[in-house]
């Protein structure tokens, strides 16, 4: 099975492991893993702001980054991407939100890329998600002596409804405790120009956040969405709180190390 890696922003940038090790998981699973180049964020950002034009033209070249991926010199045996086999895979249930839900209607009104958006945005998913339905849980195992507890961002649950894959995935790992965290459904904050729009809302939502992890006894807070868990991080540090925070996909590959 053929996965067209994306990588979003925050981990391209900041968080550079969470890319490498979601590779390492695929593959992992069977899974040949090609990363086009030519990505770029996914236009969430413009969009939520509001400029929609802004976000148009950033969803056109991502899909034209994908589609007409054909491989380099030394991978002649690398076709283009194929919207009816193979599968669009991120370590970000926000972002692969942006291009499942709001890709098609973004696009609807040109038609060069009507139909082939809503294709592309077929084939989109998120890590956890696409090993759920798509590969199957079974196919994944791992050992790890760790206690964690999970954080459901915002987008993975409201607009891609996972909600039981992640932790189906991290209940597989031999080892591994799991403490349900309470009020896990409630906003971190983050809320990407939330949080730089109404900076005090969302400091005292990211505190109220740290207060629930605390109470699982936890050492790890996971989360699928490198922003939530930067957020959480950053609160934790400049309050003298000690936690690790870690993306599923670290995790995961942690585990099959």
């Amino acid at each position: 099975m053929r996965v067209f890696l994306f990588v979003p922003c925050f981990v391209d940038q900041i968080f550079p492991n969470v890319a490498v090790s979601t590779l390492k998981v695929l593959e992992h699973v069977g899974c040949e893993v090609i990363f086009p180049e030519k990505q770029t964020c996914c236009g969430q950002p413009a969009y939520n702001s509001g400029y929609f034009d802004e976000a148009r033209l950033v969803a056109m070249h991502e899909v034209n980054a994908f589609l007409d991926y054909r491989g380099t010199s030394s991978e002649k045996s690398i076709a283009r991407f194929d919207s009816e086999r193979d599968y669009i895979v991120g370590p970000s249930g926000s972002c692969t939100a942006m291009m499942r839900n709001f890709y098609p209607e973004l696009l609807k009104d040109d038609p060069r890329y009507e139909e082939i958006s809503r294709k592309f945005s077929s084939r989109a998913f998120e890590l956890t998600e696409f090993i759920s339905k798509i590969i199957g849980v079974d196919r994944f195992k791992g050992k790890l002596n760790i206690t964690v507890s999970y954080h459901d961002s915002c987008h993975s649950l409201r607009e891609l409804k996972v909600k039981q894959e992640p932790r189906n995935i991290l209940t597989r790992i031999e080892g591994l405790k799991f403490v349900e965290l309470p009020y896990t459904e409630v906003c971190c904050g983050f809320g990407g120009t939330f949080s730089v729009k109404f900076p005090d809302i969302s400091v005292a939502m990211a505190e109220e956040k740290l207060k629930n992890f605390r109470v699982t006894g936890a050492e790890v807070l996971v989360s699928a969405d490198t922003s939530c868990l930067m957020h959480l991080d950053g609160w934790a540090r400049r309050n003298g709180t000690k936690a690790r925070f870690a993306h599923i996909a670290e995790i995961m590959a942690e585990s099959i190390s």
